[in-house]
């Protein structure tokens, strides 16, 4: 058996010691994966250990050592765990007729890198922030930023300008991509911020004056090309490869910092947990954004590691979504609670076959046990899991392997490697099972901290574990569901909105003096959308119905107008004078009258 030890590692002796029994949930899986590459052996990584050309060798399939040596590049080029070749195409998209194949992802990788670095300056330590939608270019430009050993931060590309500066002073680039949507804004917001310096790149279109990645970028010799990534000796923990981008708890966007040694483990522990999910066989249709840790992960990392084959959607299009599902024959599908419904009800997805499809897995946000059942109509053929993940933590940390009937709406169990508590968030001490606790994590993939905000870190972990802010609890069988959020993040088809955003800015309008914002289930759409009450001023307090609702739609015209498409407030904008509060003037959300109404429905 395998135990995990202090550091959330591997212990193939398989005992941790008395100490650690008192871990409060570790997880015990153990997969014919991993056991191979345990009998298989390996040799010791020793730096400047060659690759080639030597009578010594190591395990090609996947590093058992604590993995603090590689950067992701080495990772990517130096463990094929299902020795798939060069000539199998691994990613495709709707822009262009082109192919991304194992072997080319790699050696174009290290043409684009050495055209980053040597044509335009890009240098380990580095920020290049991507606006860029999924997308062939999306795959290489990652992948040749960590192969430079530049930091890659992608963000989503329905981010408003003032998100994009907001991103920009905190991440301080040194050069930008983007997409052409994006360009006006991008320089706007630049210009904004007196970046002056700031390289900019496009791609997927050509604008005078601006080299476009990767034609104008890649080296096109054989000798233009550099080696992958070298941490030189740093611990891989100590190094930032990637910010991805959450709402946190207090409005703004923050930037998360993710280790080499973070996203290597994650792609390592999703194997060694769930190898019938990450491997080379899967074929999938994918629309998540890649920017998100959600496809960064699974898709970016993990899919092109193993070999898996996958199509990227710039955005969700039901009838393309189906159509190209049946075209790639898919396997597997990765979707969200708003598209499970789709799939499930709409007249469009039954046009298609989806007869190879045999896993479906939901997340971004908790889906409603009555939907699973009705998917799983539409789709006997198909196990339907859900699963749990942060940005904080890489991605996945929770996950159902196989369907599980008398668990519909469990997220499933832990992934090797990880530690969890459950804790009350009152006394701070660990609930027993079945009851709920605020989740605490602890493991190889939780983040290295947030970016130039140390307050913010310090107020998330505790004694070393990461605070989630979730609230879940654990049945006897160990498996986790989730029932509620601390933090009350609003997640609209998996997206996260955060309340103080949104009322902040309703406070900006003329008409407001006090708004609240909180979370309803929208039932058509399988979703949480936000919704705002507002305290009107004097002059349109006193209005009456039908004048009073025109300064309400006028409002919402005026929010929604300001908004990144997914914050606008599709529950409406509605007037209650005296909103809940605290002694200390915090707004109590569970007293809203929406949170109310759901709190009566729920004990009908």
């Amino acid at each position: 058996m395998f135990a995990y030890s202090q550091k959330g590692n591997l212990d193939p002796m398989g005992y941790c010691g008395a100490k650690d029994r008192r871990m409060r949930h570790e997880s015990n899986r153990v997969t014919d994966s991993l056991a191979h590459s345990l009998c298989i052996g390996y040799a010791t990584y020793e730096e400047g250990y060659p690759d080639s050309g030597s009578g010594r060798d190591r395990s090609p399939v996947i590093p058992i050592h604590d993995a603090t040596d590689l950067s992701i590049s080495q990772f990517m080029t130096r463990y094929n765990p299902d020795e798939v070749p060069a000539s199998k195409v691994v990613h495709t998209d709707t822009f262009s007729d082109e192919t991304i194949t194992y072997g080319s992802l790699r050696e174009q990788a290290g043409h684009a890198a050495w055209g980053l670095q040597k044509k335009l300056g890009l240098q380990p330590g580095d920020t290049l922030l991507a606006l860029v939608n999924n997308s062939n270019a999306f795959v290489l430009l990652a992948h040749a930023t960590w192969w430079t050993g530049a930091v890659f931060a992608p963000l989503n590309t329905s981010a408003t300008r003032d998100d994009i500066s907001h991103v920009l002073k905190l991440v301080q680039p040194t050069h930008v991509v983007t997409i052409e949507e994006k360009l006006s804004v991008v320089q706007d917001a630049l210009a904004s911020q007196s970046m002056t310096k700031t390289k900019i790149l496009t791609v997927n279109f050509k604008e005078e004056n601006l080299p476009q990645f990767p034609n104008d970028v890649i080296g096109k010799r054989a000798t233009e090309t550099i080696s992958p990534h070298s941490l030189e000796g740093r611990n891989g923990k100590d190094v930032v490869s990637t910010i991805c981008f959450s709402s946190g708890t207090t409005g703004k966007m923050k930037g998360v910092q993710l280790s080499h040694y973070n996203l290597v483990m994650n792609s390592i522990t999703m194997r060694a947990s769930m190898p019938i999910r990450v491997n080379s066989a899967v074929r999938e249709v994918f629309f998540a954004p890649y920017c998100h840790i959600y496809g960064l992960s699974l898709v970016v990392l993990a899919g092109m590691w193993v070999g898996a084959q996958y199509c990227g959607l710039p955005g969700f299009d039901l009838e393309t979504f189906c159509r190209k599902s049946s075209e790639l024959e898919v396997t597997d599908l990765h979707i969200v609670p708003p598209v499970a419904l789709l799939l499930a009800t709409s007249p469009v997805a039954q046009k298609y076959d989806l007869s190879s499809l045999k896993r479906i897995v939901i997340s971004a946000a908790p889906l409603k046990k009555s939907v699973q059942l009705l998917l799983k109509r539409v789709l006997p053929h198909t196990s339907i899991c859900q699963g749990y993940g942060l940005t904080e933590c890489s991605g996945g940390i929770i996950h159902q392997i196989d369907e599980d009937e008398s668990a519909f709406g469990c997220v499933g169990k832990l992934f090797a490697g990880v530690e969890a508590r459950l804790v009350d968030p009152k006394t701070n001490k660990d609930v027993p099972i079945g009851e709920e606790g605020e989740l605490w994590v602890r493991g190889p993939v939780v983040m290295m901290g947030y970016v130039s905000d140390r307050e913010a870190t310090n107020q998330t972990f505790s004694e070393g574990w990461i605070r989630t802010g979730d609230i879940l609890k654990i049945d006897e069988n160990q498996n986790f569901w989730v029932t509620d959020r601390l933090k009350e993040m609003i997640k609209y088809k998996g997206f996260q909105i955060a309340p103080s955003e949104l009322e902040d800015m309703l406070l900006r309008h003329p008409d407001v003096i006090d708004a609240a914002v909180c979370a309803v289930y929208d039932d058509s759409q399988a979703t949480e959308v936000p919704l705002a009450y507002v305290s009107l001023s004097p002059a349109t307090v006193g209005l009456l119905g039908p004048e009073k609702q025109k300064v309400l739609d006028a409002i919402k015209i005026w929010m929604d107008s300001q908004l990144a498409g997914y914050k606008k407030l599709r529950g409406g904008v509605h007037h209650l004078q005296g909103l809940p509060k605290t002694p200390t003037g915090k707004i109590l959300r569970r007293l809203l009258p929406a949170k109310l109404n759901e709190q009566r429905e729920a004990k009908l």
